[in-house]
This record gives structure tokens, C-alpha cells and sequence, in this order.
């Protein structure tokens, strides 16, 4: 989808711009991966990589920035990890002296999951503007009816539907990037 042939490259200062107000962004990513054996500032910097990296290869007629630059950060964070992993040697796991092998690796972090959507939606979020923004606080936090909102807004209940119909398809976009 973003291809470097072919692509109308930004300008370097386009690039910059584009890294530093993103680098929030980053900053959750690394947040998320935090804990786990790396440092912070270290997850923080791999995340800023993976957000230069996409600004050197996005194609703005490709679409969102997030939905190129969040997978792209997100890889260079995981990267930290698969390098971390090569210099450590697993000890063999003894299933019957020191319990069940779940006991002694661990399981699985059920909010994985969940954290990794709060971070693509969150950055999903940073696209809107403030209209969008208010009609889906209306609409998910208070509970108004496309009506309601369209007379808070000054619209019809026509064009809140529209507008709630594609803030959902770019926030789709944006997550499943």
C-alpha cells in the first residue's frame, strides 16, 4: 500500500513535522511493551525509530499517517524484543519437580489485547477533529440519539447518521492497520 517507488516523498521538514507531533503516539506505544524487561527509554526510542521510518516511506495518497506509522512503531518496539531474546538462553523447563509448566512460565496477560486496541484507538482518535470528536461523545458517552445530537450541533439527524457512519469506517481503518 505505501510503496517508496513511486511515492511523493514529503519534504524533510514535512517528515519532522509529521514525527514530532505523533511522538505522544510513540510514547503509549512504549508505555504498552513497558515492564518486560527493557527499559522504558529504550521502548521510547524504538518507537520514535519506527516513527521515522514511516515518515521517510509515507505516501499521503495512501492514507492516514497512524494507520502506516502505528504497525510500523509497533514492529521496531517488538524488534527490542526479538534482539533482548537472542542474547538470552532459555533454561529447560522441569514439569515435575517445580509444578505445572504454566506455574513456572506464566500465562498469558489477558489485557494484551485490550491495551493494544486502547493504544490504535486512542491514536485513531487523534485524527478527528472536534466535531467528530463531540458527536461521538454525544452519541457512546452520553447516550443521545442521532435527533439529539443533530439539534446540540445544528444538523439533521441525516447528517449525524452520515457523519457517525464515516468516523467508524477511518476509525476502523486506523485500528485494523
Amino acid at each position: 500500500m505505501h510503496s517508496t517507488q513511486d511515492a511523493p516523498l514529503l519534504a524533510p521538514r514535512q517528515r519532522e513535522d509529521l514525527v514530532v507531533r505523533h511522538l505522544p503516539v510513540a510514547r503509549s506505544l512504549a508505555a504498552r511493551y513497558s515492564g518486560r524487561g527493557i527499559e522504558v527509554d529504550d521502548l521510547r526510542q524504538a518507537a520514535r525509530m519506527g516513527l521515522v521510518k514511516a515518515a521517510r516511506r509515507y505516501d499521503p495518497t495512501q492514507g492516514a499517517f497512524l494507520s502506516y506509522a502505528v504497525p510500523m512503531a509497533k514492529g521496531e518496539v517488538r524488534r527490542c524484543f526479538r534482539d533482548l531474546s537472542r542474547c538470552v538462553r532459555p533454561q529447560l523447563v522441569e514439569n515435575d519437580e517445580d509444578g505445572s509448566l504454566v506455574e513456572q512460565v506464566g500465562e498469558l496477560d489477558p489485557g494484551f489485547d485490550d491495551a493494544e486496541a486502547r493504544v490504535m484507538v486512542g491514536a485513531a482518535l487523534q485524527e478527528l477533529d472536534e466535531t467528530e470528536l463531540l458527536v461521538l461523545r454525544l452519541r457512546y458517552a452520553e447516550g443521545l440519539t442521532q435527533s439529539e445530537i443533530g439539534e446540540r450541533i445544528g444538523a439533521t439527524q441525516a447528517q449525524v447518521s452520515r457523519t457517525l457512519a464515516r468516523i467508524l469506517r477511518r476509525m476502523r481503518v486506523a485500528v485494523a492497520a
